[in-house]
């Protein structure tokens, strides 16, 4: 009987070990290769879906202006306005992304100019805002479409136009409430660094920031 323990014991030993290898080889390659890939390939790829996603939405915005005497709705206002809030997070985005990698503007103690370039390139105020607004016109997009399928009758006996223009504004104002107040007024340039998101005068509102960043 000791002597079947013992085996026993062995063999389980043997398997917690292998499963030990098992569960270790995915981190120790995952380690080795964050060290081999250069730290430019991120910057670069990132530029190229920027550069790519900018020039999609700006052929797909013309595209929508163009057409709009022949199909214009409200759903085509609301993709529109849509096209042009992924354009500008798309090019904004690419300008921060190359001014950050690149190390193009050197802060000089110019106050005016180099709180701007902070703030709006840098600190991604800009691409921020269009990006949270994106996400904000989808879902007004998302609801505006269900109202129209599941509740036809009462959609086309209610809607108006000024509900349009209020699903225009909508995302863009909650853009700015979300993402650009609270980098213009948290974000400064300190010891010759743009420090975003850094200066809060109340604990508790990074917390509520951060929430709100996360659910954005």
């Amino acid at each position: 009987m000791a002597s079947g323990n013992n085996s026993s014991c062995e063999i389980t030993e043997g398997l917690l070990a292998a499963v030990n290898e098992t569960s270790e080889a995915p981190t120790r390659f995952l380690s080795s290769a964050r060290y081999l890939l250069p730290n430019w390939l991120p910057v670069v790829v990132s530029l190229i879906v920027m550069g790519v996603g900018s020039f999609a939405n700006a052929a797909v915005l013309a595209v929508l202006v163009s057409a709009r005497r022949h199909f214009g709705s409200c759903v085509h206002t609301l993709i529109a306005n849509q096209s042009a809030m992924d354009l500008l997070a798309c090019a904004f985005g690419f300008c921060s992304r190359a001014l950050t990698f690149t190390g193009a503007y050197k802060y000089n103690g110019n106050a005016i100019l180099d709180g701007a370039i902070c703030v709006i390139l840098e600190g991604t105020a800009l691409s921020g805002t269009c990006a949270t607004a994106g996400k904000l016109g989808l879902v007004v997009i998302t609801l505006e479409r269900y109202f129209k399928v599941v509740h036809a009758i009462a959609h086309r006996k209610y809607y108006r136009n000024w509900m349009t223009k209020v699903g225009v504004a909508l995302p863009w104002i909650g853009g700015a409430s979300f993402s650009l107040f609270p980098v213009m007024g948290t974000t400064r340039v300190a010891n010759g660094r743009c420090m975003r998101l850094h200066f809060w005068p109340i604990e508790g509102m990074l917390e509520v920031s951060t929430f709100t960043f996360s659910c954005c």
